[in-house]
């Protein structure tokens, strides 16, 4: 390996992988897609609305394509099917998943109907499921793999019942995961979010009627650090853990909520 190589390597350490974003056009999953291909990896930008400007951006910045979009409804378990069909027919297959995609759901109990518990459901957790499942065969052929989970914590005052059933169960998922195929060099990881500063949480404050900067700020001051985790550090640690050889890294949770709960 010549010297250039070897400096490519470092700089992009995931050339060669496949990486799979769920949510990809929100606030979040946007810069997780940004920062794993400036590492080199080829993203799959998965949305149910349309991330083709999202992966056109990405490109413009290199030489060779480094995301297309991928729309789908990964509610569907068929839709998730035909996603993994075309991935695998073009790149062979996932090496690095993010569940990413959830939607915040409407109601809560004791008013929140069985139906829309369900759609909510079918999002935060069921997706994430039909992801995994499709995902592993390939990470186990090729004895590594990485799956990672954007959670919450397992209570919280201010998240609806639906949203937190469904995401707070990534953090049971991801130990089990990391159990089970550890000897295949694939390993898990869950960051649970109570607070971060994405488009998301500022459309749920001007749906609630609230003044949206004056709620940004009192959340910032929430927190030990004077502020909300960012999407950007947010695909920061998402990076960090994906890249460590350590398998000791595996099934961990993280919190991050600046320090407003002491463990």
């Amino acid at each position: 390996m010549n010297k250039k190589s070897v400096v490519r390597e470092e700089k992009e350490p995931f050339k060669g992988k496949v990486t799979l974003v769920t949510g990809a056009t929100g606030g979040i999953g946007t810069a997780i897609c940004e920062r794993f291909a400036e590492l080199g990896s080829f993203v799959y930008a998965c949305d149910i609305n349309r991330s083709a400007e999202l992966a056109d951006r990405i490109n413009e910045k290199y030489e060779e394509p480094r995301a297309t979009p991928a729309s789908c409804d990964i509610s569907s378990k068929e839709k998730v099917k035909d996603m993994y069909r075309k991935i695998s027919d073009e790149r062979n297959g996932v090496d690095i998943l993010i569940n990413n995609a959830a939607v915040h759901g409407k109601g809560n109990f004791p008013q929140i109907s069985y139906d829309e518990f369900l759609k909510t459901i079918k999002v935060d957790l069921s997706g994430a499921m039909y992801c995994t499942l499709l995902a592993i065969p390939h990470m186990k052929k090729k004895r590594w793999g990485r799956i990672l989970f954007t959670g919450a914590p397992l209570s919280s005052s201010g998240i609806p019942c639906p949203y937190l059933a469904g995401k707070s169960a990534f953090i049971g998922l991801a130990k089990y995961l990391s159990k089970k195929y550890k000897e295949y060099g694939i390993r898990t990881f869950t960051l649970v979010l109570r607070h971060c500063d994405t488009p998301m949480i500022r459309r749920v404050m001007k749906a609630r009627g609230k003044d949206v900067e004056k709620g940004i700020n009192e959340l910032n001051k929430k927190s030990r650090t004077g502020k909300m985790i960012t999407p950007k550090e947010v695909a920061e640690l998402y990076a960090f853990f994906s890249l460590s050889n350590s398998p000791k890294v595996n099934g961990l949770t993280l919190l991050s909520d600046g320090g407003i709960t002491y463990l």
